[in-house]
């Protein structure tokens, strides 16, 4: 996905795994928000976000 591994290259990690999730649902027109930790992996995928600052 744009040309930034998040993973060893023969990896398929979850965080890849949960972005194709979350765009296939943002496809439907769901909204979609990822709540976690690590935000700077899964941000340049989807709306990633601090779980502490959802609310």
């Amino acid at each position: 996905m744009r040309g930034r591994p998040s993973a060893e290259a023969n990896a398929l990690d979850g965080e890849v795994i949960l972005a194709a999730q979350a765009i296939l649902e943002a496809s439907e027109g769901n909204q979609v928000v990822i709540a976690i930790t690590n935000v700077g992996h899964l941000s340049q995928f989807v709306d990633a976000r601090e779980w502490r600052l959802i609310q």
